[in-house]
């Protein structure tokens, strides 16, 4: 199976699974982050909708089957650069046999605290789902991070020792960020 292809067939199962609360979280954040005509997220969803999303608008009932495509764009997202072997993984689990993804996974950066190749750019303050770092270009181990309010050290042993950067972030990680990854050292599957 295709990469491209895998992705979306296994985000519409993440569509039927997806609680009630994580569907309203993730409309609320597309409307609320006031995308233009020209973001390419958008050509995929039907025109209505889109025209809904760039008025920013957020839809009374976010159970609202119109919005499935726009959900479905969100976890597409979501899957962008996951190892194929996650891939195949989850897409096996829900009765999907496939034996190998072809194509390559998207390019991702390593985070600077836990290593794992989670992050889609370097420096740019996006957030860890392995560990909850920040990652806001500190990389000397003994200087503090703003966002974060610690040192790489320091967040590093926390790491080691609850699983997150920080006791407070130790909801926030998701539990399957280290399977949907490339762990440090890993080679590209």
């Amino acid at each position: 199976m295709q990469r491209e292809q895998a992705k979306q067939e296994l985000a519409g199962w993440l569509l039927k699974e997806l609680d009630e609360q994580s569907r309203r979280e993730r409309i609320a954040f597309w409307f609320f982050c006031g995308f233009s005509e020209a973001d390419p997220q958008l050509a995929a969803l039907p025109p209505a909708l889109r025209i809904a999303v760039m008025r920013g608008v957020e839809p009374d009932d976010t159970a609202d089957p119109c919005l499935d495509p726009l959900v479905h764009v969100s976890l597409v997202e979501d899957l962008y650069g996951v190892t194929n072997t996650y891939l195949v993984q989850a897409l096996n689990q829900r009765g999907i046999a496939v034996a190998q993804i072809e194509g390559n996974p998207e390019p991702m950066f390593a985070c600077p605290c836990c290593g794992y190749f989670s992050l889609s750019s370097s420096a740019s303050y996006e957030i860890c789902s392995v560990c909850f770092w920040e990652d806001d270009g500190v990389r000397d181990e003994h200087t503090v991070s703003g966002p974060n309010q610690a040192t790489l050290a320091t967040a590093r042993q926390n790491l080691a020792e609850f699983g997150a950067c920080d006791l407070a972030s130790v909801d926030r990680v998701d539990r399957q960020a280290r399977e949907r990854y490339r762990a440090p050292e890993a080679p590209v599957d």
